[in-house]
């Protein structure tokens, strides 16, 4: 079973790793094609419309996959049958009345709570996703319970393809009309994205029929499944929710903190869209790791505690954090150390750097963040998620409030990884009071320090001799060689061991301890 989660969460590492790339080169083209200005207006709302569907989903879905996963451990397969039907009839009616009463508040929200009210084409393109997710989100809710990965990873990979090609046709398609009806042609993007991964999930789910239909005479009824479902997801749904009216109200924030920074309209919009549309985006590349370890987690961490094996809980915990740990440090590096040749050759915004030289400091903590808050939510600790991520909030809009209107966005960054860092050493410590599971100071420590060592001189070094040839060869070779030094130093001192590589599908190994 062991090999087969790390195999799994490989799966949705390599789609994730396919969709990365696509929204990269997609924002790479709208920066170009666009501008910052249209995507500042795109990022804007979006948070908001993150927020609304962590609120419509109400946890449901991760709570699913930790009941499914408990009760296939359990052979309970009755009990798995009522409580996916019990999730599926609540998102369905969930995301309909949530888009339909944001549909009659649009006017209001619009022009109240965002900064530049040309966002109103794009809110309203937005809307019409909410149902689609919501259903969807039942059907990616019980793959993942199973642990049958494969289908999230093939409904995830179609849906940004479709996102990706339909947003870039339309918002040029749209720009001759403005810039507002350029960012809501990325919407409609979105839009058709989705309903593509809702039409993939739906046509996967009668596939794989079998699953859903193993010891037909095993029964429970529906009401058996509400008050479990409602313990696990209420508190998903609360710290979720928390977690999106904080990106809300720093996609709200920010640009008005900029203006009293000094920056006009226009250009607090513009240097927005650098934060969020580049600097952001380089920063969450890792999390193509880090999200597929911590989807990967909920089941595997619920099995390992419905079967009493609190041993094999300590080592998925430790093999989770210790990945997130060893493959986020180099990234970061890179983004400290090449912020300026990062953002001016992939995007031909070198303004840009400033925002993310600051966020590389706390982009570790980042990524720990989502791996922690999978490992939590496959022991049912949601209300401890709840309250780091609440207090981790507090201080990161505390943070962008103050420093901003003194640093610039340099200051909304800092205030951004003040927040991380407080929610990940929090949910570190719950895991270290909640489980057997304790830091290796070697592995987690000592070795991921050496290693970057060795990795910013190597990169420095190249960086710094290289200057007779073409930039993008130049950052290349001083990525390559530091990222190879890294590696090598790792491998060196038994951090990690060549069969940790061997967890893919096709390899036929099992997974590295």
């Amino acid at each position: 079973m062991g090999a087969s989660i790390w195999q799994g969460a490989a799966v949705l590492m390599l789609a994730s790793l396919l969709n990365r790339g696509l929204s990269f080169a997609y924002r790479i083209l709208v920066i170009r094609f666009v501008g910052a200005e249209g995507m500042g207006l795109y990022e804007m709302v979006f948070p908001f419309y993150s927020m609304v569907l962590m609120i419509a989903t109400a946890g449901v879905p991760v709570a699913l996959a930790k009941l499914v996963a408990e009760r296939v451990a359990l052979q309970a397969w009755g009990k798995v049958r009522s409580v996916f039907r019990l999730s599926l009839y609540f998102l369905s009616a969930s995301g309909l009345l949530t888009a339909l009463i944001l549909y009659s508040l649009t006017s209001l929200l619009t022009s109240t709570f965002f900064a530049d009210g040309r966002v109103f084409q794009t809110f309203m393109v937005m809307l019409t996703a909410i149902p689609v997710v919501c259903i969807c989100s039942a059907f990616r809710g019980y793959f993942q319970g199973l642990q049958l990965m494969q289908p999230v990873a093939l409904a995830q990979v179609c849906e940004q393809i479709v996102r990706v090609g339909a947003g870039l046709f339309f918002s040029i398609h749209f720009l001759p009309y403005g810039v507002a009806m350029s960012a809501a042609g990325l919407a409609m993007g979105m839009v058709l994205g989705e309903v593509v991964g809702l039409v993939i999930s739906i046509v996967i789910f009668i596939q794989a029929r079998p699953y859903f239909d193993i010891a037909p005479y095993q029964k429970s009824p529906l009401k058996d499944d509400i008050i479990p479902l409602a313990r696990l997801s209420l508190p998903v749904m609360l710290a979720r929710a928390a977690g999106g009216i904080m990106l809300t109200l720093e996609a709200m924030l920010i640009p008005r903190q900029l203006q009293r920074w000094g920056a006009g309209v226009a250009e607090a919009t513009s240097i927005y869209g650098q934060y969020a549309g580049i600097a952001l985006t380089l920063i969450y590349l890792p999390m193509v790791i880090t999200v597929a370890v911590g989807i990967a987690m909920v089941p595997a961490i619920a099995e390992a505690q419905a079967v009493r094996d609190y041993e094999l809980l300590a080592k998925r915990c430790r093999q989770a954090l210790k990945l997130t740990v060893l493959s986020g440090l180099p990234f970061a590096l890179f983004f400290y150390l090449l912020a300026t040749p990062l953002c001016d050759l992939i995007f031909s915004t070198p303004a840009a750097a400033t925002a993310l030289r600051v966020l590389a400091w706390g982009s570790v903590f980042i990524y720990l963040e989502q791996t922690t808050v999978g490992i939590l939510n496959g022991l049912g600790a949601m209300s401890t998620i709840l309250k780091n991520t609440i207090i981790g909030g507090f201080v990161d809009i505390l943070g962008i409030y103050f420093l901003t209107p003194i640093l610039g966005i340099g200051g909304a960054a800092l205030g951004v990884n003040f927040g991380a860092a407080t929610t990940a050493v929090l949910n570190l410590l719950a895991l270290i009071r909640v489980t057997p599971f304790r830091l290796d100071f070697r592995s987690f420590v000592y070795g991921p320090v050496v290693a970057s060592c060795g990795l910013v001189l190597v990169t420095s070094m190249v960086w710094g001799k290289l200057t007779y040839i073409a930039p993008a060869w130049r950052l290349i070779q001083a990525i390559g060689g530091g990222g190879t030094a890294y590696l090598l130093i790792l491998l060196s001192l038994g951090i990690i061991k060549t069969h940790h590589f061997c967890f893919l599908p096709w390899m036929g190994h099992k997974a590295g301890k």
